[in-house]
């Protein structure tokens, strides 16, 4: 059985409509806070009990981000005057906190006459 071939003008709009999608810009990668999708509820429920069952306090908790093609959680955190940059990756619950900034405190600066 032969299958009807489309009408010629159906066959240039769909051509016309094909070359209109293959011509639209690809979506950028969403990361970060930039949608909700990439910070699950549940990913963060999980991250926050591993969190805590690892000795940090919730509150020390910046930022983070969950990459799904990596399966890991990557963030900031402020504890004890220190910015660490932390990873956690969900399947195994593994942590690495890497120090990146320390805040001292001095003595207040005095304005020279």
């Amino acid at each position: 059985m032969q299958h009807p071939r489309p009408a010629p003008r159906v066959k240039q709009a769909l051509e016309q409509i094909s070359a209109w999608v293959l011509d639209q810009p690809v979506p950028l990668r969403l990361e970060g806070q930039c949608c909700d999708r990439l910070r699950p509820s549940q990913i963060q429920r999980e991250l926050l009990q591993s969190l805590e069952t690892s000795g940090l306090n919730l509150n020390d908790l910046v930022e983070w981000r969950w990459d799904v093609h990596q399966g890991h959680v990557k963030g900031w955190l402020w504890q004890d005057g220190a910015l660490q940059r932390f990873r956690w990756w969900r399947q195994s619950g593994q942590l690495s906190l890497h120090e990146q900034l320390r805040c001292i405190s001095t003595a207040p600066l005095h304005a020279l006459r």
